[in-house]
């Protein structure tokens, strides 16, 4: 009993594996560009195509750095966080702000996601208790970030993106209202 029970986990994980195979192949193929990393079965076509709508479509290079396009990558949980970097008190808000950074490591790389302006301390940790909800008991996150700019400091790499958004298999959240749903539509 417990080998046919085995055998039928077996089968399950590997047909699993192959469709994720086949989806990662099927986004790849329609949105060459878009995706840096495996996505481990959580982005989708409206994920990526979203980012096609933000600006035009370019491959990713260390040597030609600047670009507007949006990329998604993806990061193991337990190397990724969260912070509110705390900044001044803001007289036209009448608010603390705060930078919020995302930030995840792979492959000895650090990069970080930064938002575009400091936002109230407050927005930031609403964004922070929704990160908690998101990545809670999940194995990895994908964000999309843009205009990334490479720092080498003490011998390690340290990318630097302007942070879009993040998604896991729980929900995403975005800096642009909207961008999470699909909801942005492309000009033209």
């Amino acid at each position: 009993m417990w080998k046919i029970i085995v055998l039928l986990f077996f089968g399950c994980d590997l047909s699993l594996a192959n469709e994720h195979q086949t989806q990662l192949q099927e986004l790849k193929k329609e949105f060459p560009y878009g995706l840096l990393t495996d996505d481990f079965g959580i982005l989708n076509k409206q994920d990526l195509r979203t980012n096609t709508c933000i600006a035009r479509p370019t491959p990713f290079s260390e040597e030609n750095e600047f670009s507007p396009y949006p990329h998604w990558q993806c990061f193991e949980v337990k190397n990724s966080k969260m912070i509110c970097e705390r900044g001044k008190y803001d007289l036209h808000e009448k608010t603390l702000m705060s930078m919020l950074v995302v930030s995840g490591t792979r492959d000895g790389a650090l990069h970080e996601f930064i938002s575009r302006r400091p936002i109230p301390l407050r927005s930031c940790q609403l964004y922070q208790r929704d990160w908690r909800k998101f990545t809670k008991n999940e194995k990895y996150i994908c964000v999309s970030g843009a205009e990334p700019s490479k720092e080498i400091k003490e011998k390690k790499t340290m990318w630097i993106w302007i942070f879009g958004r993040y998604k896991t298999r729980k929900g995403c959240d975005s800096y642009f209202n909207g961008e999470c749903e699909g909801k942005r539509t492309c000009n033209g």
